[in-house]
C-alpha cells in the first residue's frame, strides 16, 4: 500500500466509526417505570379538570389516575392495554389524542368533509353547470307546435 492509499483507508476508517458511535448513542434507550407513567399520564385528559392532562393536573382523581397507570405498568401491562381499559372506562374523551377513526373523530372530519363539498359545488357552478348534449332540446316540430300554441292563446 502507498501512503495515499492507507490515509484513504485510514480517513475511511475514522468515518465509519464516528458513524458507528453515533448511530450507537442515538439509539433509543429503555425508559424507566417513572418514564413510562408519565408518558401514559400525558396522553390521558383528566376527569375533573379542564384541559389537562393527568399528568398535569393537581387533582386527588388524576393524582389515582397516575397511581393506577404506575400499577398496570408495574404489572408489565403494554401501553396499548393500559390506554383501553381508561378508555373503557371513559370512553374516547378520556385520550387526549383520540382515535381518528372513533365516533369523535368523525366530527373532526364533518368540516372536512363540508369544506371539500362546497369546494365541489364552486366548480360546478364555475363551469356553468350540467353540460348541455347535443339532440336534448326538443325538435323542430315541437318548436312549432309550441309556437302554434302560444299564437293561438288569449291575450
Amino acid at each position: 500500500m502507498t501512503g495515499s492509499s492507507k490515509t484513504r483507508w485510514i480517513i475511511v476508517a475514522a468515518i465509519l466509526a464516528v458513524g458507528l458511535a453515533i448511530a450507537w448513542s442515538a439509539r433509543p434507550q429503555p425508559l424507566t417505570a417513572a418514564e413510562h407513567v408519565d408518558r401514559i399520564a400525558a396522553e390521558l385528559r383528566c376527569p375533573v379538570c379542564q384541559g389537562l392532562s393527568v399528568q398535569d393536573s393537581p387533582s386527588e382523581t388524576a393524582r389515582s389516575m397516575r397511581a393506577l397507570v404506575a400499577q398496570r405498568v408495574a404489572e408489565g401491562r403494554t401501553d396499548d392495554e393500559i390506554r383501553a381499559e381508561f378508555q373503557r372506562s371513559y370512553g374516547d374523551w378520556i385520550l387526549l389524542s383520540p382515535p381518528l377513526l372513533s365516533p369523535s373523530g368523525l366530527v373532526w372530519l364533518a368540516p372536512l368533509a363540508a369544506v371539500a363539498a362546497g369546494a365541489w359545488l364552486a366548480w360546478r357552478r364555475a363551469r356553468g353547470g350540467a353540460p348541455v348534449i347535443a339532440g336534448n332540446g326538443p325538435t323542430a316540430a315541437e318548436l312549432q307546435r309550441l309556437r302554434e300554441l302560444v299564437a293561438s292563446e288569449p291575450e
